[in-house]
């Protein structure tokens, strides 16, 4: 029976990619309607997977209530109760006042919080990583001042000079190498993709790290 999984676990990947590789490039009679039944499947697995997410969320916290664990049950208390009283009230109505009063004034002015505090952990590794131990971090450290300059309206006032490197290092210096990133990261996602459907990825099919 495992080796039937691991087999079924091999070829539906493959099966899939091509069809829809197939459905996005040419135009095949049959091919269409058949990528979007797997598309629509996408969804369906997409919204289970949601649904196992919420479930194991309340799970987690719910034995931390339940065991009282020192400092952390109240906020599992409060995630709970949180996620059930937004949960009611949009499939009472999104639209109602009570719906958007939650999300405008709790979850965005949270997430800007986040945010916000993100930023002190940002400056902190800055510090960190900007030291000019040698030629290249003091590069960095340089060209990390001067974009700082560059937004900062602190900067032009000191000398007009900083927003035209600044603007020159975030258009010329950082689009090509993020643009290099990206594509890194392409070839990596194609890398990986090639493994899984030729069977090559045994994590995957959780026979191996």
């Amino acid at each position: 029976m495992s080796l039937i999984k691991t087999r079924a676990f091999k070829v539906i990947p493959v099966v899939v990619f091509t069809l829809i590789i197939m459905d996005y490039f040419f135009t095949i009679s049959g091919i269409g309607s058949i990528a979007e039944v797997l598309r629509q499947f996408a969804v369906v697995i997409s919204n289970m997977a949601l649904g196992l997410g919420i479930i194991s969320l309340l799970r987690i916290h719910g034995k931390k209530v339940q065991r009282r664990e020192k400092g952390t049950w109240m906020y599992s208390l409060v995630a709970i109760l949180t996620f059930f009283v937004v949960f009611l009230l949009g499939i009472v109505n999104t639209e109602g006042d009570q719906y958007q009063w939650a999300f405008q004034y709790v979850y965005t002015t949270l997430q800007q919080t986040m945010y916000a505090s993100t930023g002190f952990y940002i400056v902190s590794s800055a510090y960190r990583a900007f030291r000019a131990r040698n030629l290249d971090a003091a590069l960095l450290l340089i060209a990390g001042c001067i974009v700082v300059l560059t937004n900062a309206p602190i900067g032009e006032v000191i000398w007009p000079g900083f927003p035209v490197i600044g603007d020159w290092l975030l258009a010329t210096g950082q689009i090509p190498g993020y643009r290099t990133l990206m594509l890194i990261a392409g070839f990596g996602a194609l890398a990986y993709a090639y493994r899984v459907i030729t069977g090559k990825e045994q994590g995957f099919f959780g026979g191996g790290d």
